[in-house]
């Protein structure tokens, strides 16, 4: 993916200072994303825009200024599709998720991340291919969820708010480990499944979560969902139908594809959407900030940037 020099100057957007940075960073996400992309067109894997990158195609033809990550969303099928060829098609690259083990951890999230890396890289190869950005970039992969049928919802609701209480009991110190076998039982009951108590009974309790929330199919429902979030949300949970076709947007110096129903999915989840907001987000700004730490504690490397001082701003008036 070709970008000019300038592409990657410091820049003022709609009020907002992207730095040189920030512009790395983008650059590097989109390479992510241009990767996955292949695999999604190779194995007819259907994706979307979503959240902050959904509402950047739409309102700015790229990242809105004042965000620093990418979503995408897949229907269930698709996403486990996705993930039983990414490994394989992706070679470079890691999966986060609750399914795999990464640095020795498991990446508790509903979700897949696709990491471009497991620490800062200085190397030719990284540096050319990610255009000068050495912190580890990714991008989110949402699976999305048929909501219950009406007048089956509170099956479904029970059954994700039961396991959501004993996941988080598992790591509590305040439930005994006679309390917490007493509700691995109950879960095995209401839920018709057996718990390995040999394995990793939080892992196993993601997976059934995962059941739970793909227990209903496109034929059953009308609705479709980010899970966890959209299960109780109504603002979240739309038509199926929204999610039927495919347009490609402008998005920075490439395409990226969207729902059809674009506006109708932004006006029920932000309402007046195009009126910017500089909120949100659920990280810290920028999200390599800790890499960046890192790198000048540990080995007194500190990158060059600019900072703003009292000296450079002026008060007067216009």
């Amino acid at each position: 993916m070709q970008f000019p020099d300038s592409y990657f100057e410091d820049e003022v957007r709609d009020g907002f200072y992207v730095p040189g940075m920030m512009k790395r960073a983008w650059a590097a996400q989109l390479e992510i994303l241009e990767d996955i992309d292949k695999v999604c067109k190779k194995h007819e894997i259907q994706y979307f825009a979503e959240w902050g990158t959904l509402l950047g195609a739409v309102r700015h033809k790229g990242f809105t200024p004042w965000d620093d990550d990418m979503d995408i969303c897949m229907k269930r099928a698709d996403y486990n599709r996705f993930l039983a060829v990414a490994k394989e098609e992706l070679p470079g690259y890691s999966l986060l998720n609750c399914h795999n083990v990464h640095n020795g951890e498991i990446y508790w999230e509903f979700l897949t991340r696709v990491v471009n890396g497991k620490q800062v890289n200085f190397t030719e190869k990284h540096l050319d291919k990610f255009h000068g950005f050495p912190y580890v970039a990714g991008l989110d992969i949402f699976p999305m969820d048929f909501v219950a049928p009406a007048g089956q919802e509170a099956l479904q609701v029970g059954l994700v708010n039961l396991v959501t209480i004993v996941i988080n009991s598992m790591d509590s110190a305040c439930v005994d480990e006679e309390g917490k076998e007493e509700q691995l039982c109950q879960v095995e009951e209401l839920c018709n499944v057996r718990l390995n108590r040999a394995g990793n009974i939080k892992q196993q309790l993601y997976f059934l979560m995962e059941s739970l929330f793909s227990m209903y199919s496109e034929q059953e429902a009308e609705k479709i969902t980010l899970m966890p979030l959209g299960l109780e949300s109504p603002n979240l949970q739309m038509p199926k139908a929204y999610y039927q076709e495919i347009i490609r947007l402008p998005f920075e110096n490439t395409e990226i594809p969207v729902p059809a129903a674009y506006d109708a999915i932004l006006r029920k989840k932000y309402g007046n959407y195009l009126k910017p907001v500089k909120s949100g987000g659920a990280h810290e700004y920028p999200f390599y900030k800790r890499q960046e730490q890192v790198l000048e504690e540990t080995y007194g490397i500190k990158l060059p940037k600019y900072v703003f001082s009292a000296e450079n701003l002026y008060f007067g008036q216009n």
